[in-house]
């Protein structure tokens, strides 16, 4: 109760208003009050000016001159060089009709490209954005008064610069220091105190953090996923009895663009990989389509349930994923939100084991998808404490079907004789 809307539910916002769904069966979706739905619109509305005069009197205005150029015979309704609004005193905005009743946007509107009046969007990815810009700058200053502020300076500032650190002065001071050790720490870095970062022994050797790195990193949710969330996902799992397979890529050599597509039963460790010329929406489809034509239509709709992925862009096309080339649903697509790698962490933590074989910045062109069968198979042969002592591939030869190895040639490779490091292609091709 009285949680903020995340991303999704702004998303889900926006889609409805596309279709022309009213405020109130938005908020009985979403379970909140049509009020709630109609501030997040109101609070979060990206404005387009409008692309000509926008004054409600331009048609029969006769003003010339209005600048002072006297020599102009141009209607200044008609001037595209000089704004009605600054000089004109018979200037009266125009509005559109259809923006003075609820929800008061232009999402859905037929006319939104060629209208000539002011136009009102809510865009769900762009709310949240400024939600959180929001939210930050609202827990950025300090909750004291200047007097306090002073007070605080005045004891600590003293202690800081002797060499003590805020941990010791916040334990020395108790209740007599009004902030905690943190919020000290705030005050000096904004040179709020005369102590200064410099005063402080462990703070001047720490590198300070990049913070573009997650920014870059982050991405948005498209209103083409919805139904495909990672609540959806929970919602999906909870309501059917079925499993859960992982996807993701494993990149190789840093400016090539050869990638491995990985595939991880997430209950039964069991992981396969294969060869993408390059990481894009097309090849990750054409490598789907490939399993399917390997597998057959029933064997690749049994084995695949549902997908799990992230929000790279090469998991962009749903459609293709989901959809056999013969027009048939073979698969669910499900994605985790953004930046948490750990909601599909079997994947994640069985790619370690390709690294053993093929480590991080080493180029994949070397390497036949007979190269990365023969690593999945000593990968899934391998056994593991997580498994009680079994291996993957011994785990999951009780809950998948037997054409399903033959098919994909996955083979068990005896204990003794398990590689995971990179001689394991040294020694094949000696042995090949």
């Amino acid at each position: 109760m009285y949680k903020h809307l995340t991303i999704e539910q702004r998303v889900l916002i926006e889609d409805r208003l596309n279709k022309h769904c009213s405020v109130r069966s938005i908020a009985k979706e979403l379970g909140v009050s049509p009020s709630t739905i109609l501030r997040e619109i109101n609070r979060h509305i990206t404005t387009f000016k409008a692309k000509l005069n926008d004054c409600s009197n331009r048609r029969d205005c006769i003003n010339k001159s209005l600048c002072g150029k006297e020599d102009c015979n141009r209607h200044c309704a008609k001037c595209k060089t000089i704004k009605c609004s600054k000089y004109c005193t018979d200037y009266v905005k125009a509005k559109c009709p259809k923006l003075e009743t609820a929800p008061c946007v232009c999402n859905g509107c037929k006319s939104f490209y060629t209208c000539e009046y002011e136009r009102h969007v809510y865009s769900g990815s762009a709310a949240d954005k400024q939600y959180k810009e929001t939210l930050v700058s609202a827990r950025t200053g300090f909750d004291v008064t200047a007097k306090e502020m002073e007070r605080i300076d005045k004891i600590a500032s003293p202690l800081i610069k002797n060499g003590l650190s805020p941990y010791h002065v916040k334990q020395t001071l108790g209740d007599e220091l009004p902030v905690s050790e943190s919020t000290l720490r705030r005050m000096i870095d904004r040179c709020e105190l005369n102590a200064r970062n410099v005063d402080l022994r462990v703070k001047v050797k720490l590198n300070p953090r990049d913070t573009t790195k997650n920014k870059a990193r982050n991405k948005e949710l498209s209103v083409s996923k919805i139904g495909h969330f990672y609540t959806d996902y929970l919602r999906y799992i909870e309501e059917n009895d079925t499993f859960t397979v992982e996807m993701d890529c494993v990149e190789g050599k840093k400016g090539e663009t050869d990638a491995l597509l990985t595939l991880t039963w997430k209950n039964l460790s069991l992981q396969i990989a294969i060869i993408l010329e390059e990481q894009t929406s097309e090849c990750v489809v054409e490598a789907l389509d490939k399993l399917e034509e390997i597998l057959g239509e029933k064997l690749f709709i049994k084995v695949f349930p549902l997908i799990l992925t992230d929000n790279g862009t090469e998991f962009s096309n749903i459609s293709a994923m989901e959809t056999s080339k013969l027009g048939f649903k073979r698969t669910k697509i499900f994605f985790c939100d953004p930046n948490r790698s750990d909601q599909k962490g079997t994947c994640e933590n069985h790619h370690k084991m390709i690294r053993y074989c093929i480590p991080k910045g080493t180029s994949l062109k070397p390497y036949m998808q007979a190269d990365i069968n023969l690593m999945m198979n000593h990968i899934n042969s391998y056994k593991r404490k997580a498994l009680f002592g079994k291996s993957a591939y011994e785990l999951a030869k009780g809950s998948l079907p037997e054409d399903f190895f033959i098919l994909l040639g996955l083979e068990p490779v005896e204990p003794d004789k398990i590689i995971l490091s990179p001689k394991l292609f040294r020694h094949s091709k000696r042995n090949g």
